[in-house]
């Protein structure tokens, strides 16, 4: 069996068991792929790269000739070279589990060190309620849907792939609480806002009158077509959102979802607990919002102490 086969079965497996994002997918569709070109000799100006490699030529040896090219050759990022490097490490370990292979070729391969970036964000004073305007008496289906996923987002933390895939059935608003399924299909309860409550009711009432015919087994950002309203148009809503209140900088909702866990830290929250709310999976991604505010408290005594 060719290497590519192989490779297919694992984003069916990524798809079917894991329940990956379309996009996370993709990305490792595209990274495997890349790995593939690299085994072999480029093509002629307008072929297809070729696909004849097997199994036998995913070893260490070439997953290191791989980063190295990536690195040398093609001078990409440490980051982008983390996220090449990653899909071939989770691709090994889902042939060792298979039985396809005894080891991990892409195990022991180490990770270029990324380069410390604060996460942008929010301050507490930038998302207080008195920022978003009154919505008209009439508002439109997006304007209540923005409002209902900034609750989602930076009320919760939840992902934006989360509030695509969210079923009515998932909210306990007496208890105020969501059950959210992330990545990996895990699940975790988080907390829900007093707000979000609100303008769930207001929602379901703008989908009903749009004709989209929610119940509590269907998408809470149902379309009218019956599926889930795109990422992109949910991007959108937050883009536009934050754009009204008066923020320049990035406009996304994983944004919203920093300045959700550094609000948290802030106001004296546990880490563990953000770490939890978050759903990641490693304490070491949530330990960047650690350092933020220590950069935030260093830069403050600069500006503000004598003899700083």
């Amino acid at each position: 069996m060719l290497l590519d086969e192989y490779i297919q079965n694992f984003l069916i497996y990524l798809q079917t068991q894991r329940r990956y994002s379309e996009r996370t997918i993709d990305t490792y569709h595209k990274s495997l792929e890349k790995y593939q070109e690299s085994l072999v000799e480029p093509p002629v100006k307008g072929d297809r790269p070729s696909k004849t490699a097997t199994l036998e030529s995913f070893t260490e040896a070439n997953v290191k000739k791989f980063v190295w090219d990536l690195k040398i050759k093609q001078k990409l990022a440490p980051t982008s070279i983390c996220e090449h490097l990653a899909a071939l490490k989770s691709f090994g370990k889902y042939l060792v589990r298979s039985k396809m292979l005894d080891k991990n070729p892409a195990e022991t391969v180490p990770m270029p060190k990324r380069p410390k970036r604060l996460v942008a964000f929010l301050s507490q004073k930038d998302l207080a309620e008195d920022k978003f305007p009154e919505l008209p008496e009439n508002p439109t289906l997006p304007q209540i849907r923005a409002r209902l996923l900034l609750e989602l987002i930076y009320g919760s933390g939840l992902r934006i792939s989360e509030c695509q895939s969210l079923h009515w059935n998932q909210l306990q608003t007496k208890e105020r609480l969501v059950r959210v399924i992330g990545k990996g299909n895990k699940e975790r309860i988080v907390p829900i806002t007093n707000s979000l409550v609100s303008w769930l009711e207001q929602f379901r009432v703008a989908e009903i009158e749009a004709g989209h015919a929610p119940n509590e087994a269907s998408y809470i950002f149902l379309s009218e077509n019956g599926k889930p309203y795109d990422v992109r148009t949910l991007r959108k809503d937050i883009h536009d959102l934050l754009r009204e209140i008066g923020w320049e900088g990035k406009a996304s909702p994983h944004v919203l979802r920093h300045s959700f866990a550094t609000h948290l830290l802030e106001n004296g929250a546990e880490i563990m607990s953000v770490k939890e709310m978050l759903g990641h999976s490693s304490i070491s991604t949530t330990q960047i919002y650690t350092h933020v505010n220590a950069e935030r408290l260093r830069e403050a005594f600069k500006k503000t102490h004598p003899r700083a």
